[in-house]
């Protein structure tokens, strides 16, 4: 049996926190017990929504498109991420990604220190930008 296993886009399937995946390494896929990596996508002018990631950091390489990201309680942070940049996002950090064209998509790999996906939605933030908790 071999320890090495290969895993072929097949599609695309909507994840729970709206952006589109393709292949992804993960305890599901590959037996892998410490990481998960992904492939994504964000179609032209679509936004994921607000969530977090409970217990493993993320680290994400984009790929092409331009994305913004706002992060914080508030969503209060933004930042610009282009082809070829990093990001490190900690467990526990509400932040949403928004594609900023209009016409083409943004695409992203993200690995993190978990072998399953393990986003979690927040409700509280849905409004962006200056929403509070209630």
């Amino acid at each position: 049996m071999s320890l090495v296993k290969v895993v072929k886009p097949e599609g695309e399937r909507e994840v729970r926190r709206g952006v589109l995946g393709g292949a992804e390494i993960s305890q599901a896929t590959a037996g892998a017990r410490n990481i998960y990596m992904g492939v994504f996508r964000v179609p032209a002018g679509a936004q994921s929504r607000p969530h977090y990631h409970e217990g493993c950091e993320s680290a994400v390489y984009i790929l092409s498109g331009s994305l913004e990201v706002r992060w914080g309680d508030a969503l209060e942070h933004v930042v610009r991420l282009e082809p070829r940049d990093l990001v490190y996002v900690p467990p526990r950090e509400t932040h949403v990604l928004a594609n900023l064209s209009d016409t083409e998509p943004a695409e992203y790999v993200v690995a993190r220190d978990s072998p399953h996906e393990d986003s979690v939605e927040v409700p509280w933030a849905v409004g962006g930008p200056g929403a509070q908790r209630p």
